[in-house]
């Protein structure tokens, strides 16, 4: 155990406030625990380092306030306590979420469209009240999504709290953070960075395309273009030998911002319709001008959608959804002619599943589905 982790648990333990139950060690970029309250309520604790830009413990206390609602509806982790403690951190005590992250949960695959499509309009509500409060929180990612469950669903929560900006007011801009280089939009790789509530809502549209289509590639070889390889072979030369991780991230992210547009990286699931594609391309357009200005406004296209609930089956190259017109429909390859797709139809909650119809690729299948009436 290192000497600064024992320092930690020791002015944890001076509080007089948790008892330690276990380290997280998801996240790298601070210490966290899940704990228990002497209230007995369970918790999650995260100890920050104060930016020397800024005042720390003063937003970590705003949150307090920010996250504060009646019911359990809220989309935001709840932040119960945060306080100064020793002379080198800031503790924040959160709401304990059980579900995991939506990052963890995507590595079985993507959700079912309409609860991927639920989930982010989940995210923007939390945002909304963020943002009402006049923070920005500059570090939106499937990893700091967190999952509870309500009326059968996934809801999703906002965490990590420590990338936060406080406002002036809300027509401002702050400097973009670029802790997770995949995340960041176009405009916090300009120089200087800005970073405004579009760039929040960037972020939810590339977690919405990972909860709709899968998640990212999280390899930094993903994103290396012909002038990143360039780069990490003269850096090589120069050197002597290998590149450290230091310059090969510089050399990623330079990478990144080049590519303006990473979900052209990611796998499109066929079944995924033009309006779902064009509410993300605007959420992620590398031109802040084109992107969605409010949550509110995010919300309204995703909630005027009509979906299908499509997911994936359990078989591979299979694609299912229940209640669409009247009916649960499947499709999958035709076993006589593999280069044929199938669409089986059946009566809701029937099993007696009949083939309704044929295309020449699993987009047109879906599509036929898309089409039907009841």
């Amino acid at each position: 155990m290192s000497t600064v982790l024992q320092d930690v648990q020791q002015l944890i333990a001076a509080t007089g406030k948790h008892t330690l139950e276990a380290e997280n060690t998801e996240g790298g970029s601070a210490y966290a625990f899940r704990a228990r309250h002497l209230h007995d309520l369970p918790v999650f604790l995260k100890v920050l380092y104060p930016r020397p830009s800024g005042d720390l413990f003063a937003e970590p206390r705003l949150l307090v306030e920010a996250t504060r609602t009646e019911g359990k509806g809220s989309n935001l982790a709840r932040v119960h306590d945060a306080q100064r403690f020793g002379h080198d951190f800031v503790l924040v005590a959160m709401e304990y979420v059980d579900g995991g992250s939506v990052l963890s949960r995507l590595s079985g695959g993507p959700l079912p469209m309409m609860e991927a499509v639920c989930a982010a309009i989940g995210i923007l509500q939390g945002l909304a009240q963020l943002h009402q409060a006049l923070l920005f929180h500059r570090d939106i990612k499937s990893a700091n999504m967190l999952i509870s469950q309500r009326h059968g669903r996934i809801w999703p929560k906002i965490t990590d709290f420590g990338s936060v900006a406080r406002l002036a007011h809300a027509s401002v801009s702050v400097t973009a953070l670029r802790l997770s280089a995949l995340y960041v939009p176009a405009e916090g790789w300009a120089t200087p960075s800005r970073y405004d509530v579009r760039s929040d809502l960037y972020q939810v549209g590339l977690v919405l395309f990972e909860m709709a289509h899968g998640a990212l590639p999280y390899n930094d070889d993903a994103y290396m273009d012909r002038e990143a390889r360039k780069e990490l072979r003269e850096l090589a030369e120069t050197s002597g030998g290998g590149v450290d991780d230091c310059d090969r991230q510089k050399v990623v992210d330079r990478a990144l911002a080049r590519a303006k547009g990473v979900i052209s990286f990611g796998k499109m699931q066929p079944y995924a319709p033009k309006s779902l594609a064009c509410i993300i391309n605007k959420a992620v357009s590398p031109a802040p001008a084109a992107q969605y200005r409010t949550p509110s406004e995010t919300i309204g296209d995703l909630e005027a959608l009509r979906l299908s609930d499509w997911r994936l089956a359990p078989c591979d190259e299979q694609y299912a959804a229940n209640g669409w017109a009247g009916w649960d429909w499947s499709i999958g390859k035709d076993p006589k002619k593999p280069e044929q797709w199938v669409v089986l139809r059946s009566r809701q909650a029937a099993t007696n599943f009949r083939r309704w119809a044929a295309a020449d690729s699993a987009r047109a299948a879906c599509q036929l589905v898309m089409e039907a009436e009841a």
